[in-house]
Order: structure tokens, then sequence, then C-alpha cells
């Protein structure tokens, strides 16, 4: 199609808008030439042949090469610096076997030794390095250093060859009054960032800690898995410990505030620190450690795929990214909704092959032109089934500076259109972005549900956690997620092609911005800690119109994860009584107390099971 037919622009203030012209959306024989070059990407990527892209399987190198070759035929420049377009890392596979020698001890004397128990009273992380470290403890508070907050936990100590003890999180969570962001997450609560400063301030190794506002019981004082913040090593050894051993510690040497003042636990650490809002970072005087963690696992290797059109003019250093996941989980298993059926190919064609025909569509489309004003990034991601493993290593390694991409637009699941809605997740991440949507949802002949929030778990995540605005494009989930039925044959062909459009139109207005979009931090909704009875799942809020109540997520270790309960599932009954919504689980949960056990009636694809799960006492 020429863009003097397929496109009409108008121009409002401080950005040029482009809109679908009736005329070119009419022209049958165009429209049909796109539809059947995005069928022809979506069916090659959902085919038998790719093996459901498992990252450990031969087919998802077919599928690279096949996006590999449609970038060089567009004429993307490799993105990354020695002229390659793939950003290769390692994943593990399997589990994570902690190796023997992998150890905890802690002392203030000779008499006074503890030496920690692996799995109860600390845990090895994987996000850390492997190796050694011996050194005295110095408690840095969160671990933060935030010049907008004028906090800095690093501030007037010296960690450089010592082991460093910090909490989680951030201080002044749910309070809205003065530094921080209250019940918003800011980014210095994130792990990534905790981890670098430790790294710039050269500390020996790092004992984490949960905090108290989110965890202020022993029985909700859960120690991460080791993979649980991922499987890229660090630059240090990492390790989490129990709160009860930290306030042991606090207990016999307590920090020194103002005046005659101390602090013997964490309870008074976070209400002292929220209060005044002053670090409490020094020395645990006479404590040292000797920390030593190994692990044992296999890896395989895999790439992130980058294409560049570079843009024009004065904001040509200036990047968009735009991005979606090309793996899948392969023959099942981890990850899949039916374990009954493992060995079977998981296609994967909604997930994502549809996102991944979308990257390769606009990629053709800014490759033909107009030259746009800012430098355009095309990133096949790998890895996101593992828990956005591509996408966090870019954001770690970018190939463009991440101080000058000002937008990150994703697509992971864009086959099932129903009612023209197309979901836009992560509106609420630039000041700009909600009338900006407005106006495009009012030209289009798509309905938008505009969703604020980013935190759907996708590639996007990374970005909005480096302060990057993003968007989210979505078509909400359906049975076949994560089942050997989500194959090509199921799609909405047509209908990603309209989201696709649709999708052009915010990726132009966006690059026509004079000034980049404002970045916003956005809320996940008040953290305070629930009394309800633990159950550890988490509903699917949007796309989902069904009966029951769909599941989002299931956190590992819950009494749902547990008995048997899986992401994709629903919902339809608890103990006979017919859900209609997620309040109606909110009610049965707040009439309920640990150690009840609740007859849930969920389906999952086409079957119907009873899961009996026992709920565990509440978080915090």
């Amino acid at each position: 199609m020429k863009w003097s037919r397929r496109l009409m622009a108008l121009l409002l203030p401080g950005t040029l808008l482009f809109f679908w012209s009736s005329q070119a959306m009419a022209d049958g024989a165009e429209n049909a030439e796109v539809v059947e070059r995005v069928r022809s990407d979506i069916e090659y990527f959902a085919s038998d042949s790719l093996e459901g892209r498992g990252i450990d399987t031969p087919g998802i190198e077919t599928a690279a090469k096949r996006i590999l070759a449609e970038y060089e035929k567009l004429g993307l420049k490799p993105g990354m610096p020695e002229g390659s377009y793939r950003q290769s890392f390692t994943v593990a596979m399997g589990d994570t076997v902690v190796t023997e020698g992998t150890h905890v001890t802690l002392k203030s004397s000779e008499e006074n030794q503890l030496a920690l128990e692996i799995g109860s009273q600390f845990q090895p992380i994987r996000r850390g390095s492997e190796g050694s470290a011996t050194g005295g403890l110095v408690f840095v508070g969160y671990g933060i250093s935030s010049e907008e907050d004028q906090y800095d936990d690093y501030a007037g100590i010296d960690v450089e060859g010592r082991i460093i003890v910090m909490m989680r999180r951030e201080p002044r969570q749910g309070r809205s009054d003065g530094g921080f962001k209250g019940t918003e997450t800011s980014s210095h609560s994130f792990i990534d960032r905790k981890l670098e400063l430790a790294a710039q301030h050269k500390a020996a190794g790092i004992i984490f800690v949960n905090d108290y506002f989110s965890v202020s019981t022993a029985e909700a004082d859960e120690l991460t898995a080791p993979s649980g913040f991922g499987n890229e090593g660090g630059s240090v050894p990492f390790v989490h410990i129990k709160q009860a051993v930290l306030n042991q510690i606090l207990g016999t040497s307590p920090l020194k505030v103002e005046g005659d003042k101390t602090l013997s636990n964490l309870e008074q650490v976070t209400a002292y620190v929220d209060e005044s809002l002053k670090p409490v970072s020094q020395e645990l005087a006479g404590w040292s450690g000797d920390i030593s963690v190994g692990f044992k696992v296999n890896t395989v290797s895999t790439d992130n795929l980058i294409g560049v059109v570079e843009g024009e003019g004065p904001l040509a250093d200036e990047t968009i990214v735009i991005g979606g996941h090309y793996d899948h989980i392969g023959y099942g298993g981890f990850g899949s909704r039916a374990p009954t059926r493992k060995g079977e190919i998981h296609n994967g064609a909604d997930d994502n092959a549809t996102g991944t025909a979308a990257v390769v569509e606009l990629a053709r489309r800014i490759a033909s032109g107009p030259k746009p004003k800012r430098r355009m990034v095309f990133i096949c991601f790998s890895a996101e089934e593992k828990g956005l493993l591509g996408a966090n290593h870019y954001t770690r390694n970018p190939a463009f500076p991440l101080e000058k991409t000002v937008f990150m637009l994703n697509f992971d699941m864009i086959g099932h259109l129903r009612d023209k809605t197309v979901e836009m997740h992560g509106v609420g991440t630039a000041v700009e972005f909600a009338d900006l949507i407005r106006k495009i949802d009012e030209a289009s002949p798509l309905e938008t549900r505009i969703i604020e929030n980013p935190f759907g778990g996708s590639d996007h995540l990374p970005f909005f956690q480096k302060d990057i605005p993003v968007m989210f494009c979505h078509t909400g989930l359906t049975d076949t997620y994560h089942t050997p039925d989500d194959d090509f044959s199921t799609l909405n062909i047509e209908g990603a092609v309209e989201v696709i459009d649709y999708s052009e139109q915010v990726l132009r207005a966006i690059d026509q911005m004079e000034a980049r979009p404002t970045f916003k931090t956005v809320s996940r909704g008040d953290r305070r800690p629930s009394r309800l009875p633990y159950l550890g799942l988490s509903p699917e809020l949007s796309g989902y119109d069904g009966e029951g109540v769909m599941v989002r997520a299931v956190r590992e270790g819950s009494p749902a994860a547990t008995a048997g309960v899986m992401v994709g599932d629903v919902v339809l009954k608890v103990s006979d009584s017919k859900l209609e919504s997620y309040q109606n689980l909110i009610e049965i949960l707040t009439k309920s107390k640990p150690g009840d056990k609740l007859k849930l009636l969920v389906k999952r694809g086409t079957d119907e099971t009873e899961i009996i799960v026992e709920l565990g006492p509440p978080r915090g």
C-alpha cells in the first residue's frame, strides 16, 4: 500500500496523528494483501515444524532465521554494536540445585555463631554470583539512594569489601505524605536497582530480608526461591535470610540513632525510617559473616533479535522499542495448563506467534517510510515464558541507552479480537498517553479498553521498571492459553491485522511528539497487608468476559499452587457457591479462616475438575 492512500494526517497541538482513512480501509485488494502476509507469518510461527518454539528446541532457531531474513530483506540495521542482530544470553533449564558447601555463618564471637539452616533460615539467590564472601556486617536499610527523595542509605558509610544487610522494597509504603511514592511502587524498590548500587559501592556480599511493612508475622516471612529473582548472575554472592535471624542480631547489636535511642528489631527500624525518612545505615557492631554460594544447573543459549530503523532529524538519538516474545513452551511440561498432555506440541499461535508477526509487520511498515523522527528498535524477545528473561537481559544490557529510550510498545496475544475491542495496558505510565489514546480511539474502527497500570506479566514490565513509559497491546486470554489447543485455526487473523493497524497509529503518534512522553509511576493498588486467609492466586481482571474467575497468576508455594491450581484455570464455584466475580471470592475468604478446606470447581480447557485447597495463615 502507498502511504498517500493508506493514511490521513490530523494535526493536533504538539503531535501529528496518523489515522486510517475509510477509503484506504475499504480498498479490499490492498487490505487482503496485508491480511495474507500477516496470516502467512502467524501460520509459520505457529506450525508444528517449529516445535512450539521452546528455547531448548531446534524450532526456535528456525523461527529466528525467518525473523532475521525479514529484517535483512527490509534493510533493518543490526542492533548490536558488533554488527549482529542477535543478543545472546543463557537460560537455566530444569531445577536449580544448590551445591554442597553452600552456607551462611554469622558470628559476633567464637562463642556466638549462627550457622543458618538452608531452606528454613536462608536461601541462596541466583541473581547474585557464585562464590564466597567474608567480612563485617553493615546494615544499609533499604539499600536505596534517591536524590529526588533526599534519602541515601549509602551516605557516609563505607561498605567496600563488607557484607551488606538490606531490607526489601522501600520506605513509607502505604503513606502518601512526602518521600517515595506511597502506595505506588517506585523504581527504587526494584531488585535490579538495589543490586546495581551494591556493586557500585563494592560490597563483598548481600544479605536480604523481607521488609516489615509487607511481612509482619513469622508465618508470612517466606524465603525467595533460588531462582525467584531470575537466573542471571550478579556481581556478588546474595542470600535471603529470615527476619528472625536479623532480629536476633539487632537484639545484641541494636542500631543507634539520635540521642540514646536504639532500634533492636525490624519493626522499630521500619517505624523510625517511615517517621523520620532518615537512613539508619551503620556497622552491626562486632558481627561478621561468612557466605558461600554454589549452584548446579543446565543452561541453553538463546537470542533476542534486534533490528533498527534509524530516525531522522533532531530527535534521532531518542529510541522507541517495539517488542514481542517469539518463544513459547515447546512440548509442554512446566507452564502448560494441560499437564497430562506433556510431549504434545504447544504451538502458541496466540501466545505469541501473533505478537511476533505484529513486530515483523510494523518493521515492514516503518522501514517503507515515511522516515521516523526517532530511532525505532524492533526486538523479538526470547525466554519470556521463563520469566521475562529476554526483556530483562536487554534492559540490563541495552543496545541503545535507556535514558534515551522514550517509549516501549509490547505485543502479547493479539489473536482473539472480540467485540472490536483492544486492550491497551500502561496508558497511565505517561502523562500524555490518556489523551492521545482517546483521540486515536475516536478515529479508529476499534474500541479501546484503557487500562492504566502496566503490571501484566509480559516484556514491557522490565522497561517500566527502568522508568520508561510503556503500552501493552492485548486481546485477552482464552481457554486454549498454554495448552496444545492454542493453534492457528482458532485465531481471528483479520482482527489481529486491525490491532496492528491501530497500534501503528499509536506508534507514529508518539514518534511525532515534539517532546518525549513524561514518565509517570502507576499504583498496583493498596499494598497494605491483608488479613484474609492465604490462597495465593491473582485474577485476570481484564480481557475475560466468561463465567467464573480466570486465574492470571499463582504464587509459588502457595496453598493454591500446592493444590494444583494453574494459570489460565477458571474457578467456577467455591464450595458450591457460584462465582460471578473476584469480589465473590474475596467475600468467601472473608468468612473463612486458616486451615479451612475450600472445594474449587475449576474449568481447565474443556474439562471441569474439583480441587481442594487448604487455606494458609494471612500473609502479613
